[in-house]
């Protein structure tokens, strides 16, 4: 059979291309009484370090002839053999660092943040800095006597520090500030021990010295702010881009897409409600158990909004807690995670009432066991979800660390290394069995919602006159109660004819059909078995000419009843008028004038 034999040779009357065109028909209405997000294929500078051999400090890395040659193979922070023992020369007054000349990878006017993990060795104090131009830096030092507190000075703008405990008396030191003009042969970065004397105008410090130690792990020096050593090099800088999770306005249509860039169609949810606080910190009535957190790193939104969630060195499960109200019924929770030091893996559990949990390897993004399951966002992120369902109205969700052999929740009481962890964002609970796009409910907030999206166009603004016609639908997703791909509706839902996945519980397996019928009662409807996996499905209707099929296969008929063509007035696309969402990826919908012969209906959805 030639290709001319079996696509119609028809044209559509009305085609919506949402996966290519990216855009609605001006004929078309949109609406939706709320923000949302949506993956609108934009991307961010997700991780960098513009520094190299950021953990071999004898190749890349100089040294005044004051400091000794760094001694390598000393226990780091994540366990491993890769810190340097810093040595000062055994006597003399001058400036003993260890310095990097990172040219021409850093701008003017540039806000940076320099990181360096530090422990103490017989030195009483140690410094950092940046130095832009011959007299223009800036510096922290830190006192191993009150080490969580550094001191900060210089003369380049918008400086800060923060100085974060870690295991095994480590800590990571992170200094921020404005690059200012860099200098030809500029800038430097300096790590150093010290008296307590601060760095001078030129970011060094000038003692007097006698064989004082350090020891010094992990530097990154980055535009993205991120204070978390999540980016490692050797031989070549490091730059990573990530997918932006973005929020559209009201009634703005959201264009969805995939982790590659590609288009997947326009995104048509139901109202959906995040009743989890303080969604953007973990703040408020957020419990951590034998864990720190704090904001550190970029988020799959762009923004300094991720936390580190790091172990307790005890041998406690370590968890972040929050109770919800939820009224019973089907629950999901969902978060964005990302491995931090060490392999962890993450359990997501209902912790009050079910105990029921998913455990989920961020190593290889996959699920390990339980009800839910893993997509990954770029840059090492993923999206984790639990599902279940209780009668219980108010449970809680814990957010677990385990090792990297852990299986169940029962691996959550081990030994932290007080480094290793999680990256956590943009948690949601809702009261339904599947995730929807996140719903932010910030800082010191209670509950959001997401309201209901419809799209539609009236029936005489694309000049059909509703006496027969066909549908085709290329579609992703289907969640939730008998979720309509397209329907052609009188506004009341009496008479219609539509194509929707057949089940009050339906997801992206559930097969499809197809429904025909009018205002006196008379219907038909055509079920598509083994259509679950289909993404194309078409609709011919006639009086008493009724035919359907999905992804090529055999067409389910029906000779008996009446088209639907005296009262319809719309086109609704991912909705029956204003239900039905259909929660997934709408790519393109096409109507004929027509009833298309099976042949064409094959041809149109193989």
């Amino acid at each position: 059979m030639s290709y001319s034999d079996s696509f119609p040779a028809q044209r559509p009357i009305f085609s919506l291309d949402a996966a290519n065109a990216g855009r609605l028909d001006p004929r078309m209405t949109f609406s939706r009484a709320s923000t949302a997000n949506v993956w609108d294929g934009s991307k961010h500078l997700s991780s960098e370090n513009i520094l190299l051999q950021s953990s071999d400090f004898d190749t890349t890395w100089s040294r005044d002839s004051s400091l000794n040659a760094p001694t390598g193979s000393q226990t780091a922070p994540d366990g491993s053999s890769t810190a340097w023992l810093l040595t000062t020369a055994a006597s003399g007054t001058d400036s003993p660092f260890l310095l990097q000349n990172p040219s021409g990878a850093v701008a003017n006017g540039t806000v940076c943040t320099y990181v360096m993990h530090i422990k103490a060795g017989t030195a009483s104090h140690a410094y950092i800095s940046f130095r832009g131009a011959y007299s223009s830096a800036a510096w922290a030092l830190i006192d191993f006597a009150s080490p969580t507190s550094p001191t900060t000075g210089g003369s380049l703008g918008s400086i800060s520090a923060t100085s974060v405990a870690l295991g095994s008396s480590w800590y990571r030191v992170a200094l921020t500030f404005n690059t200012g003009t860099v200098s030809s042969g500029y800038p430097y970065v300096y790590v150093g021990a010290s008296d307590g004397t601060s760095p001078d105008s030129t970011g060094r410090v000038t003692w007097t010295y006698s064989g004082e130690t350090i020891y010094a792990w992990g530097a990154q020096l980055s535009t993205t702010q991120s204070k978390v050593y999540d980016s490692p090099t050797t031989t070549q800088i490091h730059r990573e881009y990530a997918p932006s999770l973005v929020s559209k306005s009201n009634n703005v249509g959201r264009f969805d897409h995939t982790t590659d860039g590609q288009s997947v169609g326009i995104l048509i949810e139901s109202q959906s409600t995040n009743l989890l606080g303080n969604s953007a910190d973990f703040g408020g009535s957020w419990q951590i158990l034998n864990a720190t957190k704090s904001i550190e790193a970029i988020g799959p939104d762009g923004t300094l909004s991720a936390i580190a969630f790091r172990e307790g060195t005890n041998s406690s499960e370590k968890r972040l807690f929050s109770y919800f109200n939820n009224g019973g019924g089907n629950v999901t929770f969902s978060v964005y995670a990302k491995i931090l030091g060490n392999a962890r893996r993450l359990v997501i559990r209902e912790a009050i009432y079910t105990g029921l949990s998913a455990v989920f390897d961020l190593a290889t993004g996959t699920k390990v066991s339980g009800n839910g399951s893993i997509e990954s966002v770029g840059n090492g992120w993923y999206r984790c979800q639990l599902n279940f369902s209780s009668s219980q109205p108010t449970p809680g969700v814990g957010f677990y660390i385990i090792p990297a052999d852990g299986e169940s929740y029962t691996a959550s009481a081990f030994a932290g290394d007080g480094y290793s962890g999680l990256l956590l964002t943009m948690p949601q609970a809702e009261n339904q069995s599947f995730a929807s796009s996140y719903i932010n409910t910030g800082i010191g907030g209670g509950t959001a919602t997401r309201a209901a999206e419809s799209l539609s166009t009236s029936i005489s603004e694309i000049g059909y006159s509703g006496n027969t016609g066909t549908l085709l639908i290329d579609v992703e997703g289907g969640y939730g109660a008998y979720p309509c791909a397209v329907a052609l509706h009188d506004g009341a839902g009496y008479e219609r004819a539509m194509i929707a996945r057949d089940s009050s519980t339906a997801d992206d397996s559930t097969d499809f059909y197809a429904f025909v019928g009018d205002k006196s009662g008379t219907s038909s409807t055509l079920t598509l078995s083994g259509s679950g996996s289909a993404s194309k499905v078409a609709l011919s209707f006639a009086t008493d000419d009724f035919a359907a099929t999905a992804g090529g296969g055999t067409v389910v008929t029906s000779t008996s009843g009446v088209s639907p063509a005296a009262h319809l007035t719309t086109l609704q696309i991912g909705a029956q008028i204003a239900s039905n969402q259909w929660n997934g990826h709408v790519k393109r919908v096409a109507l004929y004038g027509e009833a298309l012969s099976d042949t064409n209906l094959q041809a149109l959805t193989s």
